[in-house]
């Protein structure tokens, strides 16, 4: 029986030697943790390859086609299953030959149908779009890889990172930094490196960025997020006019193993009563508007547009701070 007109014909699969085929070389995702690994191996030692892999072709041998060449597009952890359990042929889907800002697309466009990738491979093949496009918007950039606009965002910031600080992110799972750690810091070193905080410069920065991850990595430090207080502290002491107090306070933070963000004494350069105060009119606001009935609010139409006003503050505050965990 012919297909419909205009019906789709269903993909081809074919079984390829599994030697004859190469990771691709702009896939972001370069940290296989190996429990996952040793999962998806059990399963394909017992069912097979449930979902071919997707290659295109590199090398064409006319007279031998066993010995065409292939360049993965999507199923690196089933292709590195296969090889482990010494299978000689895996099933397939041959496409074209995409152009390297389709390739890296296409890598993309996988990674929001499967498990996300680590932050700083991403970023890394991020920059590479970047170069390739000329396009640093950060919208038109969310738009492309279909990641979001905080997430495009924090691989920005992991690109501002030296590239041994950057190296320790793709580390093995035992010795890897995870990229929370450099995401919070620059909370505080992106004013630091901006403003030329005089602690920071006399340093450097790598220094400075040693000096700190020594002090989170022995404990000095207890959370990454401790970084807001002290981005806190630092816009207190501007609103106090107490900048020069704060580079004080900060130089001594840098020159002492044991100083804690809390010893760093700054009088009235905190918001943490504004903090309080938010909370609890925010608790006070969210009970009244879930007592409020829909029809009850679009009756007035000064408490539609102040909602609609608080809900886009409240986005805009939460989208800058970078509270999008993704």
């Amino acid at each position: 029986m012919s297909l419909e007109a205009g019906a789709t014909k269903p993909a081809v699969v074919t079984q390829i030697v599994v030697g004859n085929i190469e990771p691709n070389p702009h896939n972001p995702r370069r940290l296989f943790d190996p429990r996952p690994l040793q999962i998806l191996k059990e399963s394909i030692a017992k069912l097979g390859v449930l979902v071919p892999i997707t290659v295109y072709p590199k090398v064409k041998d006319a007279a031998n086609p066993e010995r065409d060449k292939f360049v993965l597009l999507d199923g690196e952890r089933r292709w590195m299953c296969v090889q482990e359990l010494r299978r000689k042929t895996i099933p397939a889907i041959i496409v074209e030959e995409p152009t390297d800002v389709r390739n890296i697309l296409t890598m993309f466009d996988i990674h929001n149908l499967r498990l996300g990738w680590q932050l700083m491979p991403t970023a890394l093949k991020l920059e590479v779009l970047m170069e390739e496009l000329n396009e640093r918007n950060e919208r038109k950039l969310a738009s492309l890889t279909k990641l979001t606009v905080s997430q495009i965002r924090r691989c920005k910031i992991l690109l501002t990172y030296p590239k041994r600080f950057q190296n320790l992110m793709l580390a093995p799972p035992e010795q890897r930094l995870k990229a929370d750690f450099f995401i919070e810091l620059d909370r505080i070193r992106g004013p630091a490196l901006r403003e030329r905080f005089p602690p920071w410069t006399k340093r450097g920065d790598s220094r400075c960025i040693e000096i700190v991850l020594d002090k989170y990595l022995g404990g000095t430090i207890k959370a990454v997020t401790d970084f807001r207080f002290l981005a806190e502290i630092y816009r207190g002491s501007i609103r106090t006019k107490q900048l020069k107090r704060f580079y004080v306070e900060f130089d001594k933070f840098l020159s002492n193993k044991t100083a804690r963000i809390e010893d760093i004494d700054v009088p009235g350069a905190s918001y943490e009563a504004d903090y309080k105060e938010v909370l609890r009119s925010a608790k006070r606001l969210l009970t009244q508007v879930r007592r409020l009935e829909p029809d009850v609010i679009s009756a007035n139409k000064s408490v539609v547009r102040t909602l609609k006003s608080l809900s886009k503050v409240i986005q805009d505050k939460l989208e800058k701070a970078l509270v999008e965990s993704s």
